[in-house]
């Protein structure tokens, strides 16, 4: 009975969290499109619950195929790397609102954990 509470929660929660970022989300997703190199969304590999393997869903701020990536480099203040909209995203931390399509796909949820890198 918990378990199933727990993903009416999730699923109820970020339905909610979805329909209330929306409006921030879809212009995001427009102009990374427009600005970066026509790619949205960057999918990470993560360790999560009883390590299981999954794809964590963020904003793509970076170049892709640049120098590093992959390497588990972190990105430095002054990146070359990080797209000027990017960085705005990742000092909000707007890049992380996708993570609400993880919750929905029951790969994440809002209560627990996050999940190891």
């Amino acid at each position: 009975m918990y378990k199933f509470l727990k993903v009416v929660f999730d699923v109820l929660l970020a339905l909610i969290a979805l329909v209330c970022v929306s409006w921030l989300l879809l212009p995001c997703m427009l102009i990374l499109w427009c600005t970066g190199e026509h790619k949205v969304w960057y999918l990470q590999k993560r360790v999560g619950y009883k390590n299981r393997m999954f794809s964590i869903f963020k904003f793509a701020t970076m170049l892709k195929n640049s120098p590093n990536m992959g390497t588990g480099s972190l990105t430095t203040r002054n990146d070359p790397r990080v797209l000027p909209f990017g960085r705005f995203l990742r000092k909000t931390k707007i890049n992380e609102l996708p993570q609400i399509l993880n919750v929905l796909s029951g790969t994440m949820s809002i209560v627990g954990p996050r999940p190891q890198m």
